[in-house]
This record gives structure tokens, sequence and C-alpha cells, in this order.
């Protein structure tokens, strides 16, 4: 009996250092449990990739009108001829500079984002020598929808070393509801989304001082490629209500002003002529819109004549070496320090 007393004291002190073992491990990863069924979410699958939305805008390009179709057409047409945008050469090359002759790049900006879509051997370690400035990862979707590789990329992200760290962001994207959720008022319905993306942000170490700001993806919300955009069932005066509802939870949650990523093309189907509403206005601006140079020259469609911050230029950006696939690419166009002035962003530590 007493034999068998002290082997069972000896199997519960063994427990006690494994699961002490395991909790320190955790502790010193600085992470809870970050996975879908910890979080109490429903990891995504069947969301449409940025490339399938991003064709979106050229599909509503060619149905609005000539001038939009005439821009559709010149942006593939010049996407044939110079093939894609290129890290790190045309990040420093600008093919209008001296009236057309060519020259430096100056102030000139750059980024990417990235979702569960993109490959988990994703270079992160190879992006700032290529000349990328920040680095956008899809978070969450509606109420319930996690990334699920947004935990993983999102470390990766914030264990770079020094002299390859990039700026990390985070962004959710805006669901107009579906089945039971349509039944749910546009401000609870906005702030239940917020909700959720706080939360995962929160699990995965909040966000520092060196992070780029939040952001509310607010385009076509499909359950398919060809079904339709679930924001027909949103007058403009709720969507505004949603989007509202979102920012003042996320500021209050997360201490930082959001940023607004939308298309033209889509705005001017949904919203048509609303304005803006002040919450909207104090956002700063992330446009969706094909360049038709491919390189990021010309001026973006914006909304309401609003000044944009950041512009999403192509879908089809690529790397010299280090990585064979395509993704998203984005430029800010001004000084550094403008940068981290206008969207509240720190620079690394020297």
């Amino acid at each position: 009996m007493v034999a068998t007393s002290r082997w069972i004291v000896l199997a519960l002190v063994c427990a006690g250092l494994i699961a002490g073992t395991k909790s320190n491990a955790q502790a010193a990863a600085g992470t809870a449990p970050t996975d879908a069924v910890s979080l109490g979410l429903t990891e995504l699958k069947d969301d449409l990739s940025r490339q399938q939305l991003f064709g979106e805008i050229q599909a509503t390009d060619r149905r609005s009108g000539s001038a939009s179709a005439r821009r559709a057409e010149e942006a593939a047409e010049s996407f044939d001829l110079r093939g894609p945008f290129r890290f790190p050469a045309d990040t420093t090359y600008d093919p209008s500079a001296n009236d057309g002759a060519g020259g430096p790049r100056v102030d000139s900006y750059f980024g990417i984002d990235i979702s569960h879509y993109t490959s988990p051997s994703f270079p992160l370690d190879l992006l700032k020598i290529r000349n990328v400035q920040f680095l956008y990862m899809k978070a969450t979707q509606g109420a319930k929808g996690l990334d699920g590789k947004f935990a993983y990329f999102w470390k990766r992200a914030g264990e770079l070393p020094k002299g390859r760290q990039v700026h990390r962001g985070a962004y959710h994207f805006l669901s107009a509801c579906q089945d039971a959720d349509c039944a749910i008022a546009p401000a609870a319905w906005g702030k239940l989304q917020a909700e959720t993306f706080v939360r995962v942000i929160n699990a995965n170490g909040g966000l520092l001082p060196t992070d780029m700001p939040p952001v509310v993806d607010l385009e076509w919300d499909k359950a398919s490629a060809n079904g339709p955009d679930r924001w027909q069932r949103r007058s403009p005066q709720e969507i505004v209500q949603i989007v509202d509802a979102f920012l003042a939870e996320v500021q209050a949650g997360l201490g930082r002003t959001p940023m607004i990523y939308t298309a033209q093309a889509w705005w001017n189907e949904r919203m048509k002529a609303t304005p803006m509403s002040p919450a909207m206005k104090s956002a700063s601006l992330w446009l969706a819109d094909y360049s038709k140079s491919s390189r990021a020259i010309e001026v973006p469609r914006t909304i309401n004549a609003t000044k944009w911050a950041l512009w999403q230029f192509t879908d089809a950006g690529t790397m010299a070496t280090g990585f064979a696939g395509a993704f998203d690419t984005n430029i800010y166009k001004g000084s550094l320090p403008d940068l981290y002035r206008s969207l509240g962003v720190q620079d690394f530590a020297p």
C-alpha cells in the first residue's frame, strides 16, 4: 500500500511537471490557443480568394460603361505587354519618370496582403530585402469565420530578426449577413463582427505600435464566384450603420483607428450617391483598383473625392527569386515619415 501510494504521488508529480512545461512553453510563446475550436469560431474554407474578388473590379468595370470597360481592357493589355509587377526591380524603377524616359521611383513604399490561400512557405524573411515595407493578413470574416493561417503568419512576421522586419497588419472581411444573421439589427451586426476580430487579434498578442492599423474590408460578399453579392440585401444606410458600429468597436477594443479597404467599382454599385458618415470619413482609405500600366504609376479611382492612403493595384505581384506564386501588391505614395504619421505606425527600434 505504501509502495502504491509512492507510485501515485510520483505519477502526479510527473503529470504536474509535464503540464507545467506545457504552460511554460505557451507563456514563453506569448500565445493562448488561437485555433478556431478554442476561439469558438469556424475555419474559413470556401470564402473567395483575393484574386477572385479583384476580378470583380474588372467584371464590374465592363458592365458599368465604356470608360470603365476601356480601363479594364487597358489594364489587361498592359499586363500582357509588361508582365507582372516584380519585387524588387519594379519597386525602384518608375517608367513614367523623366517625362516618360524612366528613372528611379521617389517616395513609393510597397506592401503585400495574404490569407489562408497563400502557401505557408511564403518567404516572410525575404520581404524586407525585396523592398516590402508592410504585410497585411486576413484574420476573420463575418461573426464566426477565422482564417486558419492567420496565427501562423502573424507570429512568423512578429519574430523576424532586426533588419528583416516588416510592419504587420490584420484585416476583417465584413459580411452583409446570411441566414439567421440577417435578422440582427445593422449596428448590432457590425459590432458583433468587430468583437470577433478584436478577440482574435488579442488572442494573438494584440497590436504593437509598429503594426499597421486594423482594416475592415468592404466589398463583394459572395458565397461563390458566380453568386449574388449579399450586400444587395442591405440598403446603403444599413451598410453605413454596420461599418460605423464596426469602426467604433475596433477603436475601443484595439485602441487604433481602423482603415477602410474598398473599391470604387463596388461602392458605385451598392452605395451610389450615399455620403460617407463622419466615422468613415475619419478613417484612412485603402483602395482596390487595377493599374492600367501594371506598374502603379497612375492615380486610382477614389470614393467621393476622398484622399487615399494605400492603393492595391494588382493581384499578380511576383518575386524575382524565392517564391513562384503571385500575390496582392499595394503602394503608399509619400515619404516614409508621412506613412508613419498618417497611419499611426511607429518605426522599428534601431
